[in-house]
């Protein structure tokens, strides 16, 4: 190869990697909105999934406190069966 083409093959290389970093922003832009869009899905299917296990909890809650009007001797006699095991499970 003569000095000329070597010439002409740089700038030719020097062309081709100008032309690829513009495109780079592009491409990473669409690529950052695509993800942010990802976790923007993604942080609403969490949500959702957090305020149905609140309403389920307070569910639960609800449920345990009618139990426990309706029967609170035996409420308070499993609680306290239920901290005694625990007292001697945590002892050890």
């Amino acid at each position: 190869m003569g000095e000329a083409e070597l010439r002409a093959e740089i700038e030719a290389l020097r062309r081709e990697i100008a032309g690829l970093l513009r495109a780079a922003p592009r491409s990473q832009q669409s690529e950052s909105a695509e993800a942010e869009d990802a976790a923007e899905a993604g942080a609403g299917a969490f949500t959702d999934q957090l305020h149905a296990l609140a309403r389920e909890i307070a569910a639960f809650a609800e449920e345990t406190e009618k139990g426990v009007v309706n029967h609170p001797l035996t409420s308070v006699l499993g609680a306290l069966v239920l901290g005694i095991l625990i007292g001697r499970v945590l002892h050890r």
